[in-house]
């Protein structure tokens, strides 16, 4: 990565445990911002929303659809800081800590992080469950944008702080589940508090949780392991949160929640199939299904995700409420379109 300046690694308040080789990490960038360039020709490509950004936009030029696509990634922009290109179709620059955290670890520049990888995959070689946590070790991860600390911008904009980075083998899977020798990573970015009269001048993303899983086999210590499963859970000041869930291998699919019971983000009353109340639901739900090439739009208000059980004596037995957009069938959808094809997924 051309951008990145190393500033220190490893300070000495921390240090790896025999079985967690995870220590501080103190890096600056000159920017935070990542785009295409001749060095890095495919950045973009290997950020989290490229796929759906881009996949989501109708085959057929109807009215409705374009501009709910373009609400859609409006809306997206305030979370992951996206600079749409001429078209709206694409972005040409993105600037958020998740993005930036997974280009920094496959550059494969920063030593811990290297350390932390060879070390799971050394785990995986002898078949023996192996963990690299920061938290665990006390150990911080702290980015800073030398532009943004120049041009005196606001804390959170030169100061991007990771609460936890964690890789973790397990041969036998998770209790309680049928999954087997698999690597699951969880990235954590939040926000540093600051004075009241400050806070309107800070960037409108909070906090930022994600998790990856993949198959053991294939996770590689440079460069992206193939990703089987993937959720990012993004938090705003003002716009409620947004939830990202793929899937690369069953499904095929990206589904994007919305939680915003607040503000207006889809005009979802342009279309017949809406009939709630207002334009304000508390649940909603977009999927992208790229077998079919098609998105397909449900919603729902004061439908909670789960109701008691008809068929129990128990008050405690629940089951999922299929009134709820989570669980709604493609029949319920209010709107659908074809998409155009995304090579690749």
């Amino acid at each position: 990565m051309t951008t990145l300046v190393l500033s220190g690694c490893g300070l000495e308040d921390t240090g790896p445990s025999a079985f967690n080789p995870a220590t501080d990490v103190d890096l600056v960038f000159s920017t935070f911002d990542l785009e295409d360039s001749e060095v890095t020709p495919d950045t973009l490509s290997n950020t989290r929303f490229w796929d759906f950004y881009r996949g989501i936009q109708p085959a057929m030029n109807n009215s409705d659809d374009l501009e709910t696509t373009g609400e859609l990634r409006s809306h997206i922009a305030l979370f992951i800081s996206a600079a749409a290109t001429d078209s709206g179709s694409s972005y040409e620059r993105v600037r958020n800590p998740l993005d930036l955290m997974n280009q920094v670890l496959a550059s494969g520049e920063v030593t811990n992080f290297q350390e932390g990888k060879r070390y799971i995959i050394q785990r995986i070689a002898d078949g023996v469950a192996g963990t690299y946590n920061t938290r665990g070790n006390g150990a911080q991860i702290n980015f800073t944008d030398q532009s943004a600390v120049l041009a005196n911008l606001s804390l959170n904009d030169q100061l991007w702080v990771y609460p936890t980075l964690d890789w973790r083998y397990l041969p036998d899977g998770p209790e309680g589940s049928d999954l087997e020798n698999k690597v699951y990573r969880t990235i954590q970015y939040v926000s540093r508090s600051v004075q009241e009269e400050d806070q309107a001048a800070q960037p409108e993303l909070v906090s930022v949780l994600a998790g990856s899983r993949f198959d053991a086999n294939s996770f590689v210590s440079l460069g992206y392991s193939p990703t089987e499963f993937a959720t990012a859970d993004y938090l705003s000041r003002n716009h409620g949160s947004i939830e990202l869930r793929q899937d690369f291998i069953d499904a095929k699919t990206d589904t994007l929640f919305i939680k915003n019971g607040d503000t207006e983000v889809i005009k979802l009353d342009r279309y017949a199939g809406y009939t709630l109340a207002d334009n304000t639901p508390d649940c909603l739900r977009i999927e992208l299904d790229y077998n079919m090439d098609i998105v397909r739009v449900f919603a729902s208000d004061g439908e909670p995700a789960r109701i008691d059980d008809p068929d129990s004596s128990d008050d405690q037995d629940t089951i999922a409420n299929p009134a709820n957009c989570s669980n709604q069938d493609n029949t319920d959808a209010v709107t659908s379109w074809a998409a155009v094809a995304v090579s690749n997924r």
